[in-house]
């Protein structure tokens, strides 16, 4: 080395800490160099008469072979050294932490040294698997020290052949690599399993930035420098707790449990937020959920933060969900998070023993009165349009914090679009549904409200009383909430409605202006996916309609209910007895039920008198009169229509005594044989409609019950 002269330390500068973190590499890169040259000097070299010696790692020779039998085994450093060295590589070393405890500034590199608690030897195994990242030079100078040219990286052997202290073992130090704790956590497994000391992706990103980048599944939350997404509406007293038990001294595991969308991260945040703490979110909902654990742990460790684990739940084999498993809770605490307080996220109870202090806190979804909050504030400014409530929101959707906060969040970005920038009723719905997620497609039918309540033909006390029960959707907060109704009704507080009457009065086409005056999406459940011969199935597909329901926000509307709402009969064998448990659990479905159900039957004698008693409105559709059916008539035909003069309305409603499902038939009918003689809709048309559909339900009409309308059908 006459030629070339190593660099010293900064001795010069001992007298003030070091400013970067660069500064500081720049001196151990100086005493890794000069550590390199002495075990470069001191190595056991194949000798001068070796005229291979460039070719190392790539041949080996015969005498190299043999001189490898021959030779002892490779000491730790240290112990080669003489006096002059010794006290020149100790000098550096104390050069170094001389300004190490005068530094007041934080780097990555010391504060990775002090959150993981590593010792000398340890923090020499960071800074060489390091040095060998920031600087390629290294990667020949391994190479060559390990007598292999493909090996680029540092090994453990040769780590501790650098740095063993000289009153110890090569054993004792090797057997550290093998172990499972803070220090090998930062090296990348697999290669250490190798034999190589390269340090994990989020080690180096930590040691270059000071934090760690979101990763699918794992992000950081500084509460002192970020937000989190939202006020806190609700749950204040959640949030109180949560400050008693984060304050308590000593190590605990804090389980929030709650729905899906209570807000149980946004109370993590919330109290980051208030402490001024970190945060590192994992979901363990992946492949591999033990690996993200140990990456979580990681990085909770690194940017001292704490630890916070969520979608843990299994799911069984019908979809169902499970309690998170004992064993990846015990992991992720074998693992050893720093903080003391670790926080699991879980939509059921965690029911588990594990070695830490538990504590379980539930995140009830939110009371009406809460959702109420929840719309106002996320909405803010936003003006709705005049009818639409927030009152009125929360009591048709039953939304989680985080649904009402995307439902709202849409309404008002695509209101800013409008020129008004008013937020209509129908907008505010749509976006509402976007939020709704359920499976009621699989056992019913989406229906799209297509008439309003200029389509009603009908005596004016049943058209009230329809709209009766419109207002019990639409005043159930100020009915129940403001005016205390909620004491004293607690269940059953669901809207029901039985549509009583002969086929084609109208009992499907009042449905849908039902859930079209109230912006709501309607299901028809199809019986035949419902009933079951087999004992218990109907009641299983029962409970999944109401269970999804509930998550639909919808109107569920039972066609010809009759066929499952059937009274009871006296038992008299078992298929008596499975029937009437059909019929008993249907009532409890509908009285617990806090939506929306309509319900049609053209035999309202066969309906149990027990479940009339759970009807909150019975709407009987009569048989139209004349008049009505001139009316059904005229407004069944529509405005853009092209319509002759000769029509006689009040003699076709006079003469067919037909239900507005037939006189729809009538009109459609007569309107495509006007298009088939491409000339208006006249009354020939229809005559000629009406008598096929006559015929139909096998009734002959006389030509000359027709009169002077007789020889329209020619």
């Amino acid at each position: 080395m006459e030629e070339y002269e190593l660099r010293d330390v900064s001795y010069g500068e001992m007298d003030r800490g070091y400013e970067s973190q660069w500064e500081l590499m720049d001196d151990l890169f100086t005493w890794l160099d000069f550590l390199l040259y002495l075990f470069y000097k001191h190595h056991q070299w194949l000798g001068p008469k070796n005229d291979m010696r460039n070719m190392m790692g790539l041949v080996v020779s015969r005498e190299e072979f043999e001189h490898n039998l021959t030779k002892a085994a490779q000491l730790g450093l240290v112990t080669q050294l003489d006096e002059e060295e010794a006290d020149q590589l100790e000098g550096a070393e104390a050069a170094i932490q001389v300004r190490l405890e005068r530094t007041t500034c934080t780097f990555p590199l010391l504060e990775l040294f002090q959150r993981c608690g590593l010792d000398a030897f340890e923090r020499s195994c960071v800074a060489l698997a390091y040095a060998g990242t920031l600087d390629q030079k290294y990667e020949k100078l391994f190479a060559y020290l390990q007598d292999d040219i493909t090996r680029k990286t540092p090994s453990t052997a040769l780590a501790v052949q650098l740095f063993l202290p000289g009153d110890s073992t090569m054993e004792e130090y090797i057997s550290r690599f093998f172990r499972r704790d803070t220090f090998t956590a930062l090296f990348d497994q697999e290669r250490l399993g190798a034999g190589q000391l390269v340090l994990c992706t989020t080690v180096l990103e930590f040691l270059s930035t000071g934090t760690v980048t979101p990763l699918p599944g794992l992000r950081l939350f500084d509460g002192k420098v970020e937000t989190p997404s939202g006020p806190l509406v609700i749950g204040k007293e959640a949030a109180r707790r949560l400050d008693v038990l984060f304050r308590e001294p000593g190590a605990r595991i804090i389980c929030l449990t709650g729905g899906p969308g209570v807000g149980k991260r946004f109370q993590v945040e919330h109290l980051m937020a208030r402490t001024g703490q970190r945060c590192i979110f994992v979901s363990l909902d992946c492949e591999r959920p033990e690996e993200r654990a140990r990456e979580g742990v990681l990085a909770a460790r690194l940017t001292g933060a704490c630890l916070c684990c969520g979608h843990m739940e299994q799911q069984d084999g019908e979809g169902r969900l499970l309690p998170p498993e004992e064993k990846i809770l015990q992991t992720i605490l074998d693992l050893e998070p720093a903080h003391e307080k670790v926080f699991f996220l879980s939509q059921l109870p965690i029911r588990a023993r594990l070695s830490r202090l538990t504590v379980e806190l539930e995140l009830p979804d939110p009371t009406e009165d809460e959702r109420v909050d929840l719309f106002r504030a996320f909405l803010g400014d936003v003006p709705l349009e005049k009818g639409l409530t927030v009152e009125e929101l929360a009591s048709k959707f039953r939304f989680s914090p985080r649904q009402v906060e995307l439902a709202c969040r849409q309404a008002a970005g695509l209101a800013r679009l409008d020129s008004d920038g008013i937020i209509s009723s129908q907008r505010m719905h749509q976006c509402c549904y976007r939020q709704v997620v359920h499976k009621l497609g699989d056992l019913a039918t989406p229906v799209r409200p297509a008439f309003g309540w200029d389509d009603v033909v009908m005596p004016q006390d049943q058209k009230k009383l329809l709209q009766h029960a419109c207002g019990h959707i639409k005043y159930r907060h100020k009915v129940y909430s403001d005016w205390g109704f909620d004491r004293k009704i607690t269940y059953g507080r669901g809207l029901s409605i039985l549509f009583a009457g002969a086929p084609g009065t109208g009992k499907t086409m009042c449905a849908q202006v039902i859930a079209n005056e109230l912006n709501m999406e309607m299901y028809k459940i199809n019986i035949s996916q419902i009933v079951s011969k087999y004992i218990g199935e109907t009641e299983k597909n029962l409970q999944a309609v109401f269970a999804e329901a509930r998550k639909s926000n919808c109107i569920l509307f039972f066609d010809e209910c009759d066929a499952i709402f059937g009274k009871r009969s006296e038992v008299k064998d078992a298929h008596d007895r499975n029937a009437n448990v059909e019929v008993a659990y249907l009532l409890q479905q509908i009285e617990e039920h806090d939506g929306v159900c309509i319900m049609a039957t053209n035999l309202i004698g066969n309906i149990d008198a027990a479940f009339m008693r759970r009807i909150t409105y019975v709407i009987h559709f009569p048989f139209p009169d004349a008049a009505m059916r001139e009316e059904i008539y005229r407004r069944t035909m529509p405005r853009e229509a092209p319509v002759a003069d000769d029509i006689d309305w009040a003699f076709l409603a006079e003469k067919f005594q037909l239900s507005g499902g037939h006189i729809k038939n009538i009109v459609l009918s007569a309107a495509f044989l006007a298009a088939l003689e491409d000339s208006p809709i006249g009354m020939s048309h229809l005559l000629r409609a009406a008598v096929r559909e006559l015929k139909k339900n096998e009734i002959v009409v006389v030509r000359e019950e027709l009169r002077e309308y007789a020889d329209l059908l020619d």
